[in-house]
């Protein structure tokens, strides 16, 4: 009798983690488009755009001090380390024939994942948005801008809301895409679309960083899915 007690306790606590977890990991779907707005978004596309895939990724591979073991935010690929988010916007670039544009900041942030925490949360907390190195000189010319980037503090590195704010984007299509390490888009989406009300967002895919030796994968299904190729 004690026995089954133990393994009822047993199976009810494993139930109620296990619907815990499920709750956690998907808390922030409902800020998510349907994929219904996706699809309708996408077709508004002509097919005649052009495309650029923009991107921020850190820690950055050209850094002399990282390797390929420093962390879970780089992949080696065919004996070139990229960042994650880096190695998405390459996959991306490739498929679509799209130019690539990496998003720099003039400032360095630290290599070390509790240092890079520290300071981002302070970046983040007091709406500090970085300086740029570099512009898009032939914005205007692209009618279809990815923009990837990792997610800090459950919302988009402020490097990328310095990049936003430094385009117009009326009449454009954004198509953002992210790595992430469970929490999918959490609010940028919606973030980006009251940016820039006179855009049409997309929300592209999301590259679990557990799942990177997947994404070229995962970046196919959703570009079939969403008929970008046949």
């Amino acid at each position: 009798m004690k026995k089954k007690i133990v393994l009822g306790v047993l199976l009810a606590v494993i139930i109620v983690a296990a619907i815990g977890t499920y709750m956690y990991r998907h808390r922030f779907d409902k800020y998510e488009q349907s994929q219904e707005e996706q699809t309708a978004g996408i077709k508004a596309i002509d097919k005649d755009s052009r495309f650029l895939v923009t991107y921020f990724s850190w820690p950055s591979p050209d850094y002399p001090d990282l390797d390929a073991t420093s962390g879970a935010s780089n992949v080696v690929k065919d004996g070139h380390l990229y960042g994650n988010t880096e190695y998405v916007a390459d996959i991306l670039s490739k498929k679509l024939n799209a130019d690539l544009f990496r998003i720099e900041t003039v400032r360095s942030y630290p290599t070390q994942p509790k240092a890079l925490l520290d300071e981002t949360k302070v970046e983040n907390t007091s709406h500090i948005k970085p300086e740029l190195k570099s512009r898009v000189d032939n914005f205007s010319d692209y009618d279809v801008i990815f923009v990837g980037y990792p997610l800090w503090w459950y919302d988009m590195p402020m490097a990328i809301y310095s990049f936003l704010e430094g385009y117009d984007f009326s009449g454009k299509t954004i198509v953002l895409f992210t790595t992430h390490g469970g929490n999918r888009f959490c609010r940028t989406v919606p973030t980006v679309r009251k940016m820039f009300p006179k855009a049409n967002i997309v929300q592209g895919p999301a590259i679990y960083d557990r799942e990177m030796d997947k994404a070229e994968q995962t970046i196919d299904k959703w570009l079939k899915d969403k008929e970008f190729v046949n």
